[in-house]
């Protein structure tokens, strides 16, 4: 039978290669590194377009295997920050990338369990003063060994700085970003222009976001190759003269 293609982008997070649940940390994938790490390459290279992203994490991985080799080899090893943050417009596959990435850290032993716990500024931000320091923690602790994804980080910071809650979810995350730095791995994701002035203005961030990938907006063709591939995935057919005028639309 033919294998599923992943499709990142509008429509993506519910069409993925995949029909398994998303891991978590209560659900651990078992099966051999090797055909883990098979796996997650495969869904990276079935997604559609993200040629740029495709190709520096093949690039992060080919790094990480050799660090990994030269360790069992008691050879000196170095390890950079792994932290990332995924700038793009939303439905250019962000979330889905990092669910591989989480993937592809786990298969490579990077990361004991290679989960993703998706989240925003509600789930560690509270509403009441003394109370955002343990509600971030407690995300925190639940990613643990995994990737904690953040989708529109930069509403953890306000340019008046009279968000004391916010500020304090940083700080709080700060700390852990270093302290547990080989249990944890944290991918900042939101609109280019607002990430970017997020992590210029945060002299902590800065330091600890050692990659930065640009995720493009599909062109036309890349989104009528998605539009099939959903279509196809429920069965319909799509004539010439119907992607034509997709194409046009």
């Amino acid at each position: 039978a033919e294998k599923p293609t992943a499709i990142a982008g509008p429509g993506g997070s519910q069409n993925r290669a995949s029909p398994r649940k998303p891991q978590t940390a209560e659900t651990f994938d078992e099966r051999p590194a090797e055909e883990r790490l098979a796996d997650a390459k495969s869904k990276l290279e079935q997604l559609v377009g993200l040629e740029n992203i495709k190709d520096q994490i093949a690039t992060l991985t080919n790094f990480l295997a050799m660090e990994q080799r030269r360790r069992e080899l008691e050879l000196p090893t170095s390890r950079p920050s792994l932290h990332m943050a995924f700038v793009g417009n939303p439905g250019t596959g962000k979330t889905t990338v990092a669910r591989i990435v989480a993937e592809i850290y786990g298969a490579l032993g990077v990361l004991t369990k290679g989960h993703l716990v998706e989240t925003d500024r509600s789930g560690l931000v509270a509403e009441y003063a003394g109370q955002t320091g343990p509600k971030t923690n407690a995300k925190i602790d639940e990613a643990l060994d995994g990737v904690l994804f953040i989708d529109e980080a930069y509403t953890l910071i306000d340019e008046s700085g009279q968000d004391q809650y916010g500020r304090e979810a940083v700080q709080t995350l700060l700390k852990r970003m270093e302290d547990q730095r080989d249990r944890l791995v944290v991918i900042l994701a939101g609109y280019p222009n607002e990430m970017r002035k997020m992590i210029r203005s945060n002299p902590g961030l800065s330091s600890r976001v050692g990659t930065t990938m640009q995720f493009a907006d599909y062109p036309p063709e890349a989104l009528c190759r998605i539009f099939e591939l959903i279509a196809k995935k429920s069965h319909y057919q799509m004539p010439t003269e119907s992607r034509r005028g997709l194409l046009r639309g």
